[in-house]
This record gives structure tokens, C-alpha cells and sequence, in this order.
């Protein structure tokens, strides 16, 4: 590129990141009622998920299961399987050409045998992968396969694993210890804090295991055209697994892998996030190579309990408050188990509160169970920590639990005074967003009528009436990336957008149509956008709720600089070529002069003077009439090439940093902020508790697409309380297997365990992403379990300390079990 282009590109860049060309009006972005893409599909049953794709020829494939929590194979006899009729092939671990260890992906450690001899948890994937000519096939064969195994000990408590004297959980990565690392998170001198405390309270929770199932269970299929790999694979991030997949025999060019990412269903997190989740493809990609056939894996729905929440494990509190519900102190001490990758359990206290002392220590503890990991969200302790200390100081001074969050509401250990002075500085207007979500939530709730002293109300029917109120900010702060692209298709200027991502159903692509059409100034049924196949580009993935921010970003940033071209182009005549030459479309005007609104061209001075876009594109406007590979060739013209725009952004934690001294000067804290309401019925007889009515308001600075943001908290409500009241995997203590890894005996959250759910949206224009958006998936889920024990201590003055909190734990806090 000469350097004028490149610094006119560079110019256009830098007005864009500043948003010099603000949108004057917003016709799609916001609007309600706006039909999903997706929507015909999904609702006619025609939508095409991972575990549907067949092709010509595929073989299907199943992993041998371990029967043992921990236990290693000495031998393997698999020849009774490889005679059964319909076996094409079973790939073994002992196979010479199979490396010790592969880059799989997913957190640290992500270099594991592609096919284990050790399994660190009853049912996990080890020893042989069997392909046949169906699934049942597979199955049987996996049955006939005999197994010498050596049982070692196993561990399912994380205290227990504390112990100096305890057996390794997972040796093979762990020799010396069951603990994997020591986090400190700290700010202030809490033992100064606790000194300045007129109370000090002490408490002990947990939280168990919960699964974190999709619709349907993991699964993949892999191809080989020739030497050229073609894969479809059920995960958040096809970019990942295209590079992994790269990485594999030898090194195979990124240009020649082919990736597809069909539907996902309710994906969120989870498997994509574990070292084990390229592991099916790996196996799939040997046997398919050496039988010249597709290979699809599969997992059966029991396999898909076999991993959980980052927030499982045991945590230890130490607060100090003062009378007036100020909070001078936390500590927190958190054992984490079996997580991929660690968050503090602290540090939504550090970001988004006045207090000052704050000390978190983290200790990531192996047990014999499946991996956890960001599941729904990784700041799930975070979010159970913070509802924890509030309403814990509000019960123990008596104060209204709303009247302590407004009280110690701030950023960095700073008031609210110096949270509005930067608010102002970084160009937002200081606008208080917790009492905004808080009067919405309150006045949805009947709160003032309704809230009460613990154990005062007594229903008509017998049952103990509780309520409970939780806040934290909006978060979207992960590093991440996103490439967008573009185009004007030729024949009808009709607008596409390129770029492979994962849906997981929560109608983000809609609302990049949405960013698109109002941008560029089009129709909103002109653009498209089918993010299941590989363009070259990759969005960011659902794997944080930074979607919308860096995603909009990316799209805004590629449809302004489309607009722009397609101005220049319309006031530009095309260069003399063996057809002849062209005027411009609006000769004698500039860039400047024109508009475009409904897929219209039209000047400002005098909007009758107009083209539609198809016109334009078309055989009588500029760009025509080249042929398509007179156009994709690059047939010069002198305007900037083909109506096409690539567009992209990158984040890099831009709020606060990960290292604690710099959350303090905390350089661009966040502003939004949302707050979570429930009400229960408690049976003091059964220990039952029934969720009467839940109420969601969620700041999110500039709603997109309003049917996606109720969606998520909708549907995040079922999710969270679910996890909160009902959901746990049970595994017997004796023999270390999984005794609920079903739909009949794991206990999902229905339409008919919730009472009405109220979704609120709050638009105070404070977020970083564009248009002033911030984050809001992940915030439901992750924010609404923890409120199950304080709305039950409203209810009956105890305290469900474990959740979830089943009728057992309930009456075991009354004393009655």
C-alpha cells in the first residue's frame, strides 16, 4: 500500500476508534419486535446442529469410559471388539504412532495424551476410541473390550485433599501436591480495617458440583480432502481449534484447514474451555486418515455431566462493618477444585466497591471429579462472595441489604464522589446506575411493602415468606479479538457480513445486522449474516460477555469504512477500460454531499436525487457492468477498490489490569451496574423452597438487540436459580461414581420451578463498548444462585450455608435433619 493509502487508512481508523461519525439516529439498533435470522430454522426443527451432519461414508465413534474414579490401564484386549460386525477400526493407547502428549487446547495444562491410560475421575474418556458403521455399533464394541485395571486411591473432598497425608488426585500433572497454585488478591491493610470494625463476622459456605450440560453432548466430525483437513466442530471457539488442529501432524497450513461451526445450542462455556475438548478430534483425525472414511465422535448425555462450575469448593469469610453498614474489611479464603483456570474470589469487591481492606486468597485443590471451568462465566465465586458479604453485614446489623450496597457502592476502594469525577473525565454523564437498577428493581417487586424483618411473615398457607437482594457492575473485561468483514454482493447490493463464530442461540448475529444496517444505512432484511462456515475471519466467540463490545466494534468499524466507499465510489467515474468509460453515479458531488437510508443513495441538499443500492451495483451505476471476475480480479477503478470492508478490534483487559496495585488507580472503572431481586416460599415442615418471583435489571449502557438482552436474563434466571436451589451432581462416597448423570435424577431448573421473572433494561450510556453498550451475558446465571441463602435466611433466620439448597439442607439449618 503506498504510503498517502496507507496513511488516509490509518486517518479513517483513528476517526473511527473515535467515533467522529456518530449515528444521527437509530433506526434498527434498540428496536423491538426485530425478527432473528435464525429464527425459521431453529423454531421449524431445520436448523442444522454438530451431532446432525452426515456425510457420505461416516463412520461413528465412542470412547471407552473408566469404571474407577482413579485408575490406570496395565492391559487392554480389544480384539472381541475389532471382530464384531460393523467395526471399522479401534485406535488404542499403547498405538506407536500416537505422540505422549498433543496440544489439545482449552486452559493450562493443554498438552495431554490424545488417547489417556490413566483416568483421573470416573467416566472419563481413556484407552481406545472404536469407529463403526454406527453408533450402536460402536457402543456394543466398547462393551466386548477387555480391560486389566490398577484402582488407585481417590479424593472427593477438597479439605480432605488439604491434608498432608492425602493421596495424589492427579499425579501424572501433580506429583507433589494436591494443590495446584496459591493466588493472593489484596488491597488496603485488612487487619487495619477489621481494627476500625464495630463487628465482626465470621461464616463458612459452599457450593457442590454442578454440571455444565448443553443440549446436546460433545461431539465433532473430521474429514480429509486429500492432505487438506475439513472440520465441524461443537465449541465456542473454532479459531482455537483451527489452530490447534494446525499444530498436528507436522504442521498443516493454516490455508488448508476448513472449518465449520454449525448451530451450538446453549454452549455456554464449559467444554470448549478444557484441555480434553480437541482430544475427540485428534482421535477422530488419526482413524479417519487411516481408513479414508469421515469419522464423527460422540459423547453420550452422560458423558456431558462429567465437568462443572468454577465456583465449587469451600469458602471462608471474615467481614468487618461498622453500625451504619459501611464495610472496612473482607477476608476471603476460597478452595477451588478441579479448576482449569482460577478467578479471585475478591475481585468484583476490589473493582466495584468503596472498601478499602480487601484480602482474597485462592487455593486450587485437585479431587477425583470432572474439570471445572467458566461455565456460564468464570466469575461465578467472585459473584457468590459478593452477595455473601452484603447480605451477611445486613443481617447481622439489621439493615435493609439495599441501604448497605448503596452505602458502600464505588470503585477501587473510592466513594461514589470520585466515581462520578471520573465518569465525567472519560466523557460520560455522572449518572448513578445502582440506584437507577435498584428503584426499577424495587418498584417491580413491591419491595418497600414486601421486605421484611427475617422470620416475620407467615403466609396464609402456612409457608415462611423471604426476599433477597443482590447487585454487582456489568462485566465484559477479557482480552479478545475480532475480525469482521463485509461486502455489497454484486447482483442486488443486498449487504453480507464474513466472519466464523459460534451461535449459541442468544441472537448475537440479529443484533451485528442491527449495528450493520444502521451504519451503512440499509435495510435491515439487506444484510445477512451466516456465521457457520470459515471466510477467513473469526469473531469473537461466546466465551466471555465481551461479545457485543468487541464484536460491535469490529462491524461498526467495517460498515463505516464500507459507507465510505460506497460515497466515493458514487462520486467517482470508473477508469476507461475495454468497455468503455463510466461517469459517476452522482457526478460533480462529493462523498460528503451524499447519504444512504433505506439501501437508498440519495443527495443531502435533495433527496429525490437518488439510486438504490441495487441500482448502483447494478449494469447503469459505477461499479457496473464488470463481470464477477472482471470485479474479483480487481478491474481498477479509481475509487477504493471492490465494495467491500474488513474491519476489526481488540481488547486487552482495557478496565483494570489483572495485577492488584493497579486496580486502585484504576484508569477506566466500570459505571453500569445490576441488581437482582427474589422472592420464596419455605416450607418448614418439608424444607422445600419455592421461587416465587424473580426480577432482573440490568444496566447495559445501550441496548442492540432488546429480545437477545431479555433472552439472557430470561433465561439466566432459570439457569441461576437452577444452579442456586436444585442443581448438583451426586457421587457416592464409597466407590467415587456419579450416581445422578441423568435428566430424570439431575435437577434442572423448569418453567414450572420459577415464578414470574421481570426482565428490566436499564440505558444509562456509561459502557465502553459502542454506543456506550456493555456486556450483559454470563450476568444472570452467574449473579442469581447466591441469592437462594439469604432470601431463605429472610424466610426462616437460618442460614443454607451449602448450596444448592435442596429440602436436606434446609431442614438441616432447622435443626430438623
Amino acid at each position: 500500500m503506498a504510503n498517502d493509502e496507507k496513511s488516509k487508512a490509518l486517518e479513517l481508523l483513528d476517526n473511527l476508534r473515535a467515533d467522529k461519525y456518530p449515528l444521527e439516529e437509530y433506526n434498527n439498533i434498540g428496536k423491538r419486535g426485530v425478527r432473528r435470522i435464525d429464527g425459521y430454522k431453529k423454531a421449524s426443527g431445520k436448523a442444522e446442529y454438530t451431532r446432525d451432519v452426515q456425510l457420505p461414508g461416516m463412520l461413528y465413534a465412542r470412547f471407552l469410559t473408566s469404571p474407577y474414579p482413579h485408575a490406570e490401564i496395565k492391559s487392554m484386549d480389544t480384539s472381541r471388539a475389532e471382530a464384531l460386525p460393523g467395526v471399522r477400526y479401534v485406535l488404542r493407547y499403547d498405538d506407536p504412532e500416537l505422540p505422549p502428549t498433543a496440544d489439545l487446547g482449552g486452559h493450562v495444562p493443554s498438552s495431554l495424551p490424545p488417547l489417556p491410560k490413566v483416568a483421573h475421575f470416573q467416566g472419563e474418556e481413556v484407552g481406545a476410541f472404536v469407529a463403526a458403521d454406527s453408533e450402536d455399533i460402536a457402543e456394543q464394541a466398547l462393551k466386548l473390550i477387555d480391560v486389566e485395571w490398577e484402582e488407585r486411591p481417590f479424593l472427593l473432598d477438597p479439605e480432605e485433599a488439604l491434608k498432608p497425608n492425602a493421596p495424589l488426585a492427579n499425579p501424572e500433572a501433580f506429583p507433589d501436591s494436591n494443590i495446584e497454585d496459591e493466588t493472593v488478591f489484596e488491597c488496603g491493610d485488612v487487619e487495619k480495617g477489621f481494627a476500625e470494625a464495630d463487628k465482626i463476622i465470621e461464616f463458612k459456605a459452599a457450593r457442590t458440583y454442578n454440571a455444565w450440560m448443553g443440549p446436546e453432548a460433545p461431539c465433532g466430525v473430521f474429514r480429509w480432502n486429500g492432505e487438506e483437513p475439513e472440520v465441524w466442530v461443537k465449541q465456542q471457539r473454532p479459531h482455537v481449534a483451527k489452530r490447534v488442529i494446525a499444530s498436528w501432524f507436522g504442521g498443516i497450513p493454516m490455508n488448508k484447514i476448513e472449518m465449520h461451526c454449525p448451530y451450538q445450542g446453549a454452549s455456554f462455556g464449559g467444554w470448549s474451555q478444557v484441555p480434553w475438548n480437541m482430544g475427540g478430534h485428534y482421535c477422530a483425525a488419526v482413524v479417519a486418515k487411516r481408513t479414508g472414511r469421515p469419522v464423527k465422535w460422540l459423547f453420550d448425555r452422560r458423558e456431558d455431566f462429567y465437568g462443572g462450575e468454577m465456583d465449587e469448593g469451600i469458602y471462608y469469610f471474615r467481614v468487618g462493618a461498622k453500625k451504619d453498614g459501611t464495610i472496612t474489611a473482607v477476608g476471603v479464603r476460597f478452595v477451588q477444585t478441579n479448576s482449569q483456570y482460577g478467578v479471585g474470589p475478591v475481585t468484583h469487591l476490589i473493582e466495584n466497591t468503596r472498601i478499602p481492606n480487601i484480602y482474597g486468597k485462592r487455593q486450587r485443590v485437585w479431587v477425583n471429579k470432572g474439570l471445572n471451568t467458566a461455565v456460564r462465566c468464570e466469575q461465578n465465586a467472585n459473584c457468590l462472595s459478593f452477595t455473601l458479604v452484603f447480605d451477611r453485614v445486613a443481617a447481622e446489623l439489621g439493615l435493609d441489604p439495599i441501604e448497605v450496597a448503596l452505602k458502600n457502592d464505588g470503585a477501587g476502594g473510592h466513594d461514589m464522589v470520585w466515581l462520578n469525577k471520573r465518569k465525567v473525565e472519560l466523557g460520560f454523564q455522572a449518572k448513578d446506575s445502582l440506584r437507577e437498577c435498584v428503584e426499577k428493581g424495587k418498584a417491580a417487586i413491591d419491595w418497600d411493602n414486601k421486605w421484611h424483618v427475617p422470620g416475620t411473615k407467615k403466609l396464609p398457607n402456612g409457608k415462611m415468606h423471604g426476599m433477597a437482594f443482590t447487585w454487582t457492575h456489568e462485566w465484559e473485561d477479557s482480552a479478545g479479538s475480532s475480525e469482521m468483514a463485509i461486502r455489497i454482493e454484486r447482483n442486488d447490493g443486498t449487504a453480507s457480513i464474513l466472519s466464523c463464530r459460534s451461535d449459541i442461540g442468544v441472537n448475537a448475529e440479529t443484533a451485528y445486522c442491527q449495528v450493520a444496517a444502521d451504519e451503512l444505512g440499509m435495510r435491515l432484511e439487506d444484510v445477512f449474516y451466516r456465521p457457520q462456515n470459515d471466510p477467513g475471519f473469526f469473531a469473537m466467540t461466546p466465551d466471555s460477555s465481551t461479545n457485543m463490545a468487541i464484536n460491535g466494534f469490529a462491524i461498526r468499524h467495517a460498515s463505516r469504512i464500507l459507507k465510505r466507499k460506497i460515497l466515493e465510489a458514487a462520486t467517482s467515474p470508473r477508469a476507461v477500460s475495454q468497455r468503455g468509460s463510466y461517469p459517476a453515479s452522482f457526478p460533480g458531488l462529493k462523498p460528503e454531499d451524499l447519504d444512504i437510508k433505506d439501501s437508498v443513495i440519495y443527495v443531502k441538499a435533495d433527496p429525490s436525487t437518488r439510486m438504490t443500492l441495487a441500482e448502483f451495483v447494478g449494469p447503469s451505476g459505477s461499479i457496473g457492468p464488470l463481470s464477477d471476475f472482471e470485479f474479483i480480479a480487481g478491474a481498477r477503478t479509481n475509487f477504493t477498490g471492490p465494495l467491500y470492508a474488513y474491519g476489526w478490534h481488540t481488547q486487552t483487559g482495557c478496565y483494570i489490569d489483572e495485577a492488584p496495585q493497579f486496580r486502585l488507580s484504576n484508569p477506566r472503572p466500570r459505571f453500569t451496574r445490576q441488581a437482582h431481586f427474589i422472592e420464596v416460599e419455605v416450607d418448614t415442615e418439608t424444607g422445600e423452597v419455592e421461587v416465587t418471583r424473580v426480577v432482573n435489571v440490568n444496566d447495559v449502557g445501550k441496548v442492540v438487540d432488546w429480545g437477545g438482552c431479555e433472552g439472557q436474563q430470561y433465561g439466566g434466571s432459570y439457569m441461576g436459580i437452577g444452579r442456586g436451589h436444585s442443581e448438583e451432581v451426586v457421587y457416592d462416597p464409597l466407590s467415587g461414581v456419579m450416581l445422578n448423570g441423568n435428566l430424570a435424577n439431575y435437577r434442572f431448573a423448569t418453567m414450572n420451578d420459577v415464578g414470574p421473572i421481570d426482565t428490566i433494561l436499564v440505558e444509562t450510556g456509561m459502557g465502553y463498548g459502542p454506543y456506550g453498550l456493555i456486556g450483559i451475558a454470563e450476568d444472570i446465571a452467574t449473579v442469581t444462585p447466591g441469592l437462594l441463602s439469604p432470601a431463605i435466611y429472610n424466610a426462616i433466620v437460618k442460614w443454607v450455608d451449602e448450596l444448592p439448597a435442596t429440602p436436606e439442607r434446609v431442614l438441616k439449618a432447622l435443626g430438623k435433619a
